[in-house]
């Protein structure tokens, strides 16, 4: 799955591996029959790791499903909306390799709990639905915005570049 990864990806590196190591974990550790929107996942900061987790867990950005709150760690929220499991995965202080396919070889391959700690998982996910909303065009711009985003602005409904300037 790593390969397949890095032609997504653009190229092989160890923050790769990471995501596809963790997606490949939680997908075990959360016991899960089936990819789709029941499956979740809020990443800690933003890497090479959601390409991998993306192509392994099956949770996307395009699809809502894979979100980032940042907090600068290299941790993962994931969940199976369907059972209620869930599962955050800690990066661990792990030897430093100076050669990055190595360090890449050590991710993929260590047992689990040399690579990641397990914890409980640090926010709610949100419900599993989806709500497709119109979008409007922004009378001042001239871009189309969904609809949630739109503000009124001295009588108008802009969107949020336009209310925010």
């Amino acid at each position: 799955m790593y390969l397949k990864a890095g032609e997504l990806h653009g190229h092989y590196c160890p923050g790769l591996a990471i995501g596809v190591r963790a997606g490949a974990e939680a997908l075990r550790i959360l016991e899960v029959e089936k990819k789709g929107f029941n499956l979740y996942c809020i990443a800690e900061n933003r890497a090479c790791y959601q390409d991998g987790i993306q192509m392994v867990f099956g949770t996307t950005l395009g699809d809502g499903n894979l979100e980032l709150r940042q907090r600068g760690k290299t941790a993962f929220n994931f969940y199976d909306r369907d059972t209620g499991k869930s599962v955050r995965l800690v990066m661990s202080d792990w030897p430093k390799k100076s050669d990055r396919k190595e360090m890449a070889e050590f991710i993929l391959s260590a047992p689990l709990e040399q690579v990641f700690a397990q914890t409980p998982v640090h926010f709610d996910a949100p419900p599993n639905t989806f709500t497709r909303h119109e979008s409007r065009k922004c009378p001042r711009c001239g871009e189309f915005c969904s609809e949630p985003f739109l503000r009124v602005v001295d009588g108008e409904i802009v969107c949020l570049d336009c209310a925010e300037s």
